[in-house]
């Protein structure tokens, strides 16, 4: 009878020594593959992307059916589930607050998760972008890291990255002065462009509307234009009216209007300073 005994007992650890170590080839795969398609849409330093943060978020991925509800694929209120998707929070926040450490921008860091959340989409033969609770917990974590930084800088919001106003004023300075140098006028050479961030009950969707708008901002414009955050009111950009400004433009709103619901809108700057500056503070409300 004692053989038995150790057949019973045998069945039970191999299987879970199976699932241990289909859970860890998972990880492993969803990791490399992170990682590459990290890579692959701007990240920098790769050297810098491995840290313990990320090991956590994958801890906090590895079940199938929580990945499926932080994308809205699965019935949410669940105990177990919401359990769940608090620790995938947490570990988004404390990735956030490694990357800050390393000094990844926070446009970088959203891009990071976006990148994930691609990977596991493809598992599910599905395209998924990261929930906006998951883009405010790791939005939340990189300034909570990275807030008294650029306190001392004093040009930046901690949270989207963009210019603040006090910025954008400095450079409608510099470009009225360069355009009186130059001969020319500015409401001929520069464009406003005004993206409204309505308030939503949703203090996640609060926190992460700026973030996303400032990504899609930089992602249309990234060279020297001044794209700025007038809290608690719009996104306000500062653009050249170059040839291309018209289809850059479309885009930008067509991306905005269909992600978020807000409206964008393109003025010329008037002829003169004050009323340069008269005009950002009337927008700014």
């Amino acid at each position: 009878m004692e053989p038995d005994r150790e057949d019973r007992s045998a069945g039970p650890a191999c299987l879970r020594d199976a699932q241990l170590w289909e859970t860890q080839l998972w990880a492993a795969q969803i990791r490399d593959e992170w990682r590459r398609r990290s890579l692959a849409t701007g990240w920098r330093m790769p050297d810098d992307w491995d840290s313990e943060a990320v090991n956590e978020v994958l801890g906090a991925c590895q079940n199938r059916a929580l990945a499926r509800g932080e994308a809205g694929l699965a019935v949410a209120g669940a105990p177990a589930l919401a359990a769940a998707c608090a620790a995938l929070a947490a570990a988004c926040a404390g990735l956030g607050r490694s990357r800050a450490r390393a000094g990844v921008g926070i446009a970088e860091t959203i891009d990071d998760l976006a990148a994930l959340f691609a990977v596991l989409g493809e598992g599910e033969g599905r395209q998924w972008d990261p929930p906006l609770r998951l883009v405010g917990a790791i939005a939340e974590g990189w300034a909570e890291e990275s807030v008294s930084q650029f306190a001392h800088v004093g040009c930046e919001d901690p949270l989207s990255g963009l210019a603040t106003l006090s910025y954008l004023r400095t450079r409608l300075a510099e470009v009225y002065r360069e355009a009186e140098q130059g001969g020319a006028s500015p409401a001929e050479t520069h464009r406003l462009l005004v993206v409204g961030l309505p308030r939503r009950p949703d203090p996640w969707r609060r926190l992460a509307l700026p973030i996303l708008v400032g990504r899609d901002l930089r992602a249309a414009f990234p060279g020297g234009e001044t794209l700025s955050l007038a809290k608690p009111g719009p996104a306000i950009a500062l653009v050249p009216a170059r040839s291309d400004l018209p289809l850059r433009y479309a885009r930008l709103r067509r991306n905005i209007q269909a992600a978020f619901g807000t409206q964008i809108r393109m003025t010329p700057l008037p002829g003169r300073l004050t009323e340069a500056l008269r005009l950002v503070d009337e927008l700014a409300r």
